[in-house]
């Protein structure tokens, strides 16, 4: 009965984004006819964009081909948006009042903040890698044109229905970002969830011998946002496929520029010897050279900074990639980015650094363009029949405003919360108990205490590092050849 209540409580909730105008831009990116929910705690507030559910609806935000319709998570505000309040001002991140612009819900890319997809992001059925792995598409190649395949996250679609397609051929190749006509309108529920700070959809899909699930669940606990995805695989054949998500950050819809900063968490990063840091895979055709707009550095621990030098203009797309086959990593997907506003969002999938290999790191890609920089660290799963795999996007919020954290609550995950003390301790804890000479020598002996830990700490990390990267393959070196409880071999896709 409660959570039948709380679900009744979310779905009243449901609302009209706020409205927002960029007086620079002189844009207005009206939102009110979008149906969404929104997650609030003390430090933050979060648009949770309401799903199709089983029939069109013009108050939806996404109802396009590409990206899987429950992630439209974003207009990320942090502080007050109340003009009177003297101690926090509002900060926004990946609002989508830059991002193509007019916003029209139908089109592939019209996606927001955490907008994901299954595939990996080019055209053709299958993507780069070693066995049968597929663009986020189940039962495309065996549809005749104007039948139905799945394309997972977004629903069922027509074969040879995209203005980019040839109707006429049985044999034409996916195109990945051209939108498609629907064969059904996908099917999203609304779940019980046990608060007003968490949302949780669902929906499934099947078409002959091929079916997923997905449950996706957004909690806002304080300056930590969570995301968690279940996918299942309800049909009768494995299939494998990467996921990612596109992550349209930007601060307070100011164009890309100086004052954006992005490092990725590639941890113990390999490269072959005399082999580039990254690859620009539309390098003069579709892409400019991201040198032009970045600064590019590898420290010491390696992990690779991206510092913006000069404004992206209009008409410049910038992709570069960092991982492929070739290259041993250990990495939680985890990247930083920096907004000239002062906000800081660290982002980590803490199932990377499981001993589980479902999923894995498939690659990890930066793109940018004028309106949004976007670090993608790329999944694979492997699903057989029956099998559910689940990872967990976990994303921690601080700004440089000592305002916006003193006046807010801060989450356990917050990036300074193990020295904060409790209320009633903070009146009885003074520099002055150590005092005189004597607490000279106490503050003395701690730190050398301290020091050594550390050390002794850091010694032990980085050996446990190097055994480790030893075996790490992110690739598995066969197709798989699993196998079903009876035993009998599955069937490759």
């Amino acid at each position: 009965m409660l959570l039948t209540f709380v679900a009744i409580i979310s779905a009243m909730n449901i609302n009209a984004a706020a409205a927002h105008r960029n007086d620079e831009e002189g844009e207005d990116t009206n939102d009110s006819d979008y149906a969404s929910i929104t997650l609030t705690s003390d430090y933050m507030s979060v648009q949770v964009y309401m799903p199709m559910e089983g029939k069109y609806s013009d108050d939806r935000f996404y109802t396009g081909s590409r990206f899987e319709h429950a992630s439209m998570i974003g207009d990320f505000v942090i502080g007050s948006s109340d003009s009177s309040s003297s101690t926090r001002q509002r900060k926004e991140v990946y609002g989508h009042g830059l991002w193509r612009q007019p916003h029209n819900p139908n089109w592939p890319e019209s996606g927001v903040g955490l907008a994901s997809e299954f595939g990996c992001g080019h055209d053709g059925v299958n993507c780069v890698g070693k066995g049968d792995i597929v663009n986020g598409v189940l039962g495309y190649d065996t549809a005749r044109a104007g039948e139905p395949f799945l394309k997972i996250g977004a629903g069922v679609l027509i074969k040879g229905s995209c203005p980019d397609c040839n109707p006429d051929n049985d044999d034409d190749r996916y195109r990945f970002n051209s939108p498609y006509k629907f064969y059904r309108p996908p099917s999203w529920k609304l779940l019980a969830s046990p608060g007003p700070n968490e949302v949780t959809f669902y929906s499934e899909e099947r078409l002959g011998n091929y079916g997923y699930a997905i449950q996706k669940t957004t909690r806002l606990d304080g300056n930590v946002l969570t995301v968690r995805t279940l996918l299942t695989n309800l049909g009768r054949n494995q299939f494998a496929t990467p996921w990612y998500s596109h992550n349209f950050f930007n601060g307070d819809r100011e164009p890309i520029g100086p004052g954006y900063v992005l490092n990725l968490g590639l941890s113990e990063y390999g490269l072959p010897n005399k082999a580039s840091l990254f690859k620009q895979p539309g390098l003069n055709s579709w892409s400019g050279d991201i040198e032009d707009y970045f600064d590019i550095v590898a420290a010491h621990d390696g992990s690779i900074s991206l510092r913006v030098n000069k404004p992206i203009p209009d008409d410049i797309k910038l992709k570069a990639d960092f991982l492929d086959e070739g290259t041993q990593t250990l990495t939680d997907g985890s990247f930083t980015l920096h907004a000239p506003n002062g906000v800081t969002v660290y982002e980590k999938i803490p199932e990377m650094q499981t001993s589980s290999r479902n999923p894995f790191i498939y690659a990890y890609s930066v793109y940018a363009e004028r309106g949004a920089l976007c670090p993608e660290p790329v999944l694979l799963l492997y699903l057989q029949p029956a099998e559910t795999s689940s990872w967990t996007q976990n994303l921690r919020f601080s700004t440089t405003s000592k305002a916006f954290d003193e006046s807010s609550s801060i989450s356990d995950g917050g990036r300074y919360s193990m020295f904060l003390f409790p209320s009633h301790m903070k009146d009885t804890i003074s520099l002055d108990l150590f005092g005189g000479c004597t607490g000279f020598v106490i503050l003395v002996c701690l730190g050398v205490v301290i020091l050594a830990s550390l050390f002794v700490k850091s010694s032990s990390r980085q050996r446990q590092c190097r055994r480790r990267r030893v075996g790490y393959a992110p690739i598995p070196p066969h197709k798989l050849n699993m196998q079903d409880v009876s035993g009998d071999a599955l069937s490759p896709i």
